[in-house]
């Protein structure tokens, strides 16, 4: 065997163990919304204040726990939020992204800006989280309509702050704020997963593309002989 087409053989092992390697790190699922209850409510998704916050406007928040996986509904009107509080802390050592669903059920039609945000607090501070995948490149404010969402990014904080520290997960914190048309109409929103998981690394990624223009020199020069 000639020298470069060995190189070419390590370059490719090298890859797979590391491509192996990150397939091997299970998610940690920190919640599938099935018969789930929020630790606390605040603003307009308390019910005993929503009133008041919302101007005396009458409205009462419905939150509705499901029986199967992804049914966790919140109808409110204006902006809102809840915490979730783990009896113990939740141990994602390797994680290095979330991945976070969600449904839109109204508006039932048009494409409001809306926030739709996730944070995760990881006993020490909370962790403001950032998108990948959305109108730029936020979680937060986007452009949504009616319809299922999911959600991917880092977990850095948007404001600058620490990292989570993934090996002692305490909390999250769900929110909406429909902005545009908030305080003028109730929103209805399901929400079905939030997920860590192991995003492959830069390095995986660069070792997966010159093990892939290894076999094509490989395979040209098998041609050629």
């Amino acid at each position: 065997m000639k020298q470069p087409t060995k190189w070419i053989a390590a370059a490719l092992a090298v890859t797979g163990g590391l491509v192996m390697s990150n397939a091997a790190k299970a998610d940690t699922t920190l919640s599938t919304f099935q018969n789930f209850n929020l630790s606390a409510t605040y603003a307009n998704w308390d019910v005993t204040g929503s009133q008041i916050i919302s101007g005396g406007s009458g409205f009462t928040p419905v939150i509705t726990s499901g029986s199967t996986p992804g049914s966790f509904e919140v109808q409110a009107q204006a902006y809102g939020s809840g915490a979730y509080n783990f009896a113990s802390p939740i141990n994602a050592t390797g994680a290095n992204e979330f991945v976070f669903t969600f449904t839109i059920n109204t508006p039932s039609s048009g494409t409001f800006w809306m926030n739709p945000g996730v944070d995760i607090a990881d006993g020490t501070h909370l962790v403001h989280l950032t998108a990948a995948n959305t109108e730029g490149a936020y979680l937060d404010y986007s452009h949504y309509s009616k319809g299922t969402y999911t959600v991917y990014g880092p977990l850095h904080d948007q404001f600058g702050g620490a990292d989570l520290d993934v090996s002692t997960i305490t909390a999250f914190n769900l929110e909406l704020d429909p902005a545009e048309f908030g305080g003028n109409a109730p929103y209805d929103i399901t929400y079905n997963s939030l997920v860590l998981t192991t995003a492959p690394e830069p390095t995986t990624l660069a070792l997966l593309g010159i093990g892939a223009a290894g076999l094509v020199i490989a395979r040209r020069r098998a041609r050629v002989s």
